[in-house]
């Protein structure tokens, strides 16, 4: 295998992978197989990932809504800051729903019990 054991570094920060699988002389596959197995894989996701939150920081300052969107996306944050999840709300306006009925269900009960008293 072409594979240099100080490719390491160079895979991680590469662009392409499946030029540095050319320049090495190994298939895509091979080269793909073999930094699994390394753990390669790994570390160039999150190499990539750091610097990519690192533009929308730098972006971010500069008031570039766009990237304030994407960041709040990669941090988790997908709404305004307080505003609740749709799920949230769903599940508050079915409770809500739910409690109206059993309301509804008991005052149509005792209304039939003073009936019978009367």
């Amino acid at each position: 295998m072409n594979i240099p054991k100080e490719g390491k570094e160079e895979y991680i920060k590469t662009h392409s992978h499946s030029e540095l699988a050319k320049k090495w002389g190994v298939s895509l596959l091979t080269l793909d197989t073999y930094a699994k197995e390394e753990g390669w894989d790994q570390e160039h996701k999150l190499y990539w990932r750091d610097i990519a939150l690192e533009v929308l920081k730098k972006e971010t300052e500069a008031y570039n809504l766009a990237a304030v969107k994407e960041l709040l996306k990669a941090v988790g944050i997908s709404r305004p800051v307080g505003r609740p999840p749709k799920a949230e709300v769903d599940r508050h306006i079915a409770i809500e729903a739910k409690i109206a009925n059993e309301y509804k269900d008991d005052v149509e009960r005792l209304n039939k019990l003073r009936l019978v008293k009367d």
